[in-house]
């Protein structure tokens, strides 16, 4: 099969994408046939003002379902980063609408932002040109919207501090915070949520992370609070521990990237024999690159025989043994080693595009993810055989986190 009818036959998914958090800080329009020129300067490189995956960018890419992932930058973030403060203190409406407000409001602000903005763009859409962009909140709604070719959006969130409300920041009770927390837990079920990851840049009420920052985020940083604020020793706390377990009765599916590897083994303890619960949504793998952000293969066992599935994630920093402004490479090589540890099962994307990264030079924004698909296609292995059969290529493409949603989401 020719790559692009491959491509196009596939269910492409993107399990880890930030438009969204793009639309909510800096007011971009989604819509937009083409982006700004702020937006299009510096595309081959680190850009905070980059913009990688607007509906027209997704359609041109192919795209079936893109877990739209809502997250609220933690405040600590704002202590550490100079610039980013300066920034906000000449932009009052952002920190009005995305800073000052609860954690939780903030989100559900995000939320519903995001479906304003695809309603928007829906009814001007020419649908002889673009496929439309539906919300779907379930497993038949994802059904149909696939039947009838739109593309699937998907609500997820990113960080465990997403669930702290009123009664987080005022009480000193942990009991009443826990019953907060767990009610906003099952609101964001009822919204549609498919996943939360539990941690991310600071440590919250459920989990403890990894140090987050690449070398471009911390030149300009406050070094001496990040050379300290991280300890590996920490894993899921007790809220965290039953925040899991409710998830898995909800039917929520659980996103351990950004975890420490003990908050990870912990959640993996939790779910037990459960199937198709867990996903690292946007990350790699530590024989590859040794970073105890990336799954070790112990891990990469556990998903195989769990079915849990791997975002391979498009940023040459934690993919990447060498810096180097290439990735395709290394995205092949990654899914590589995981498909040799774990098998075809267990690979899927998280592009993480849009959350301030540094994509590989290849594969620069949305529209350009069919070239994946050309390059894994071209790749023979002994005896000159096509390395990736059509079939391993569509899971990686989509087909596994496909099965993920429809086994493990409500």
């Amino acid at each position: 099969m020719d790559w692009r009818d491959l491509h196009e036959q596939s269910t492409v998914v993107d399990l880890h994408n930030h438009a969204v958090l793009k639309r909510f800080l800096l007011d971009r329009d989604l819509s937009a046939s083409k982006t700004k020129f702020l937006a299009g300067l510096f595309k081959r490189a680190f850009w905070p003002l980059s913009q990688r995956s607007t509906f027209p960018l997704l359609d041109k890419g192919g795209m079936d379902i893109v877990l739209s992932t809502c997250y609220i930058p933690e405040r600590e973030w704002l202590d550490d980063q100079s610039l980013v403060k300066l920034a906000l203190a000449l932009s009052p409406e952002v920190r009005k609408r995305v800073f000052d407000p609860f954690y939780f409001d903030a989100t559900v602000n995000m939320i519903d932002d995001m479906e304003k903005q695809i309603t928007e763009y829906n009814k001007k859409v020419d649908k002889s040109k673009n496929r439309p962009v539906c919300i779907v909140k379930n497993n038949n709604e994802l059904s149909q919207c696939l039947e009838h070719k739109h593309i699937a959006m998907i609500h997820s969130i990113e960080g465990g501090h997403s669930l702290q409300g009123l009664d987080c920041e005022t009480s000193t009770d942990m009991k009443v915070k826990e019953t907060e927390i767990l009610q906003h837990l099952d609101y964001f079920a009822e919204r549609g949520v498919a996943y939360l990851t539990l941690a991310h840049f600071y440590p919250n009420l459920l989990a403890h992370p990894v140090f987050p920052y690449p070398n471009y985020g911390i030149k300009r940083s406050n070094w001496k609070h990040l050379m300290g604020a991280w300890d590996m020793n920490v894993g899921l706390s007790e809220i965290g521990k039953k925040v899991v377990e409710r998830m898995c009765e909800l039917k929520m599916i659980i996103d351990i990237a950004h975890c420490t590897p003990k908050a990870r083994a912990e959640v993996y303890d939790i779910v037990g024999d459960r199937q198709n619960r867990v996903i690292s949504s946007h990350s790699g793998v530590f024989e590859i690159n040794p970073d105890p952000y990336n799954l070790h293969d112990w891990e990469l066992e556990w998903f195989a025989t769990h079915g849990g599935v791997l975002g391979i994630i498009f940023m040459n920093y934690w993919i990447s043994p060498v810096d180097s402004p290439l990735g395709i490479k290394y995205i092949e090589r990654t899914l590589e080693h995981a498909m040799k540890i774990g098998g075809s099962d267990i690979v899927g994307i998280g592009t993480d595009f849009d959350g301030f990264t540094d994509p590989p030079d290849e594969i620069t924004d949305m529209s350009e993810l069919p070239r994946i698909t050309k390059y894994l296609k071209c790749l023979t292995g002994k005896g000159g055989k096509q390395k990736y059969s059509d079939e391993v290529i569509a899971k990686f493409l989509g087909g596994n986190a496909l099965r993920v949603l429809k086994e493990g989401w409500r």
